[in-house]
């Protein structure tokens, strides 16, 4: 269960949290009695997760965060103490490429008002797309592969599937013209992906007891479900395949 520090928070932060949670009165409450309110209500919240019996799964889990990242919430979130609109566009041309797990990173672009008036000046029509590349050095001087995603001049952001683990990636950002004309606007720095050694070695691991048991016991919840993890799964995959599955 993810709870915030709530002691920490200001008079105002508490008081936009518990109207958000519905606690009564909260606009009049002082600072104590708040803290004493949120607390037995996340208590009880997770109270009632944790019962006998219950398995874990992330559908189930509150997020106590939840009412200070409403992103969507864009007028609620302006009444929050030290909450400011980010702008609409910045001054430079960047993509920036974020890892989330083995298999999947995020990329994430802006294109500067003075560059894309620039593209439109001299192209009578273009697209933009997303150069995925694989390397083989974090210097980027080495290029194995890449592949390309066509994207909409509105979109701002994009998941995207690393093919393979325990390499180094970039993305680039670029445009192509009617005349199948293309350029490179901006590129990412490199993330390079993990990968599990027992990726290679599963033999070793389904003839060792005792690792086996160790690795797959911090994977399962005290309900026993099996964290939901791509990797493990793959694991489990290749382990099922060797033992004749």
């Amino acid at each position: 269960m993810i709870t915030p520090n709530i002691e920490a928070l200001s008079l105002g932060e508490l008081r936009y949290i518990a109207r958000k949670q519905g606690v009564e009165d909260a606009e009049v409450m002082d600072r104590e009695d708040l803290l004493e309110s949120l607390q037995e209500l996340y208590e009880e919240l997770e109270s009632g997760l944790s019962g006998e019996g219950i398995s874990y799964s992330p559908s189930t889990q509150q997020r106590f965060m939840n009412s200070l990242v409403e992103h969507l919430d864009k007028q609620s979130m302006g009444m929050l103490p030290g909450v400011e609109q980010l702008p609409e566009s910045y001054t430079e041309t960047r993509i920036h490429l974020l890892l989330k797990n083995p298999y999947w990173a995020h990329a994430y672009w802006s294109v500067c008002p003075q560059d894309l008036l620039k593209l439109e000046q001299a192209c009578d029509s273009f697209e933009f797309f997303l150069r995925v590349t694989m390397h083989g050095t974090s210097d980027q001087k080495q290029v194995e592969e890449s592949y390309d995603i066509e994207i909409g001049k509105g979109d701002g952001c994009w998941n995207i599937n690393l093919p393979e683990r325990g390499r180094v990636y970039s993305v680039s950002l670029h445009y192509r013209d009617m005349k199948e004309g293309t350029g490179q606007l901006c590129q990412s720095d490199t993330v390079a992906t993990p990968k599990s050694w027992y990726l290679d070695h599963v033999e070793q691991l389904g003839g060792d007891e005792r690792n086996f048991n160790l690795f797959f016991s911090a994977l399962v919840t005290k309900g026993g479900v099996m964290v939901e993890n791509p990797l493990l799964n793959e694991i489990v995959e290749r382990l099922d395949q060797s033992m004749g599955g």
